[in-house]
């Protein structure tokens, strides 16, 4: 997942990366947009290989900051 914060005093955003375990896009963007605040934006990236998953130690549902 990318989240986008958009600084609420201005100047550029700010993008981090987040590791979802869940295979279903629309469902790892709600797990991360729950605890997002509202200047922040949540995209979907790409699927995590389960061989990534794994290495990072994540069960179903988890999440980790990259």
């Amino acid at each position: 997942m990318l989240v986008t914060t958009h600084p609420l005093g201005g100047g550029p955003p700010v993008r981090s990366v987040y590791f979802v375990a869940e295979q279903d896009p629309e469902k790892a963007t709600a797990i991360i947009a729950a605890m997002m605040a509202p200047n922040e934006q949540v995209e979907a990236w790409g699927r995590l290989p389960e061989a990534a998953v794994k290495a990072l130690g994540l069960k179903h549902g988890d999440y980790t900051h990259g």
